[in-house]
């Protein structure tokens, strides 16, 4: 698939764009509650069967009702233009326009027409893990830390970030890549999309950091982001007794926060870090598994490979071996 190709796929009328042409009507293709629920939830398990990220048109020629969803969605206006109501907060959305969504905003868009293509991209929570906590806490990004609120697991919700691309080539170009590779089928599709994804995280943070966002952004504390960043640059040695003594804080007290604020504990958040680290190291040297389990801060290698197999599935060999 190519640009061209790429065009017409997404023109093409679909089935049930088809319908809603001729009968004016809105099919509920995901048999959405509405009866019973004035604002029903989108269930995530009708998206991420294939992986944690998922593209698709929006359906043209009828209104999408208010809806709910627990996972971020990414709305990108390929060509012509729609009116959507964020929280009921009215947003015009123009060619190249996109809207970042965190979980749980009511939404819904107005009928849309033949010119207007509507690209949504939905995004798996388990994708925003904790390598997006050490990506913002080093990039310090705007759109990194609206992506650490959407996973906190207590996170006052209702925001959404809304950047004009019109100008910003390499953000459209990502973009089409994305949906060349989910619309193509090729192998590694989903890798693939996964590296343009984190390219559109950059790029887009560039973008909204050129302006003050007005009333939008809702930050994870900035204290927090730079204990995190500690913990990413210390790793090998760091423990909850010299963190808080880095940052003077009460050890309880420190360790309350994190988990108030992260959805996750000091040592969780540091065995992620570890654990992917070790990952890279299994990938990408000829380091034995218990040299990497002392090289990324393990004292026992039989903790460290007992850990490996209850967070991946597999022992830290296994999964070198399939790499």
């Amino acid at each position: 698939m190519n640009v061209r190709t790429l065009d017409e796929e997404l023109f093409r009328h679909t089935e049930i764009e088809r319908l809603q042409l001729a009968d004016k009507l809105n099919i509920n293709e995901l048999n959405l509650p509405y009866a019973l629920q004035r604002v029903p939830k989108i269930p995530k398990e009708a998206f991420f069967l294939d992986g944690n990220i998922f593209i698709n048109k929006q359906q043209r020629f009828s209104p999408i009702p208010a809806h709910t969803h627990d996972f971020v969605e990414i709305n990108y206006m390929y060509s012509g233009s729609c009116t959507q109501y964020i929280n009921e907060e009215k947003i015009n959305l123009k060619k190249n326009h996109i809207v970042v969504m965190d979980k749980d905003v009511v939404h819904r868009v107005d009928e849309i027409g033949e010119d207007d293509i509507l690209i949504n991209i939905l995004v798996h929570e388990s994708f925003l893990s904790t390598s997006i906590l050490f990506e913002a806490a080093q990039a310090h990004s705007i759109f990194s830390e609206f992506l650490v609120n959407a996973i906190r697991e207590k996170s006052v919700y209702h925001n959404f970030l809304l950047v004009d691309a019109s100008e910003n080539a390499m953000i459209l170009q990502v973009l089409r890549g994305m949906m060349i590779e989910h619309f193509g089928w090729k192998p590694f599709r989903e890798e693939i999309i996964k590296h343009y994804f984190s390219v559109f995280s950059y790029e887009i943070s560039r973008e909204l950091e050129k302006w003050a966002l007005e009333g939008t952004r809702n930050p994870a504390n900035p204290k927090l982001m730079e204990i995190v960043h500690h913990i990413d640059r210390h790793y090998r040695d760091i423990s909850l007794e010299s963190l808080a003594e880095a940052f003077q804080y009460n050890k309880n007290y420190l360790s309350l926060k994190i988990r108030q604020e992260l959805g996750k504990g000091f040592l969780e958040l540091l065995n992620d870090k570890r654990l992917s680290v070790a990952r890279k190291l299994l990938r990408e040297s000829d380091l034995s598994a218990a040299e990497i389990a002392y090289e990324i801060g393990y004292s026992d290698s039989s903790y460290f490979y007992k850990l490996f197999k209850q967070r991946y599935g597999e022992t830290p060999l296994s999964y070198r071996k399939k790499s």
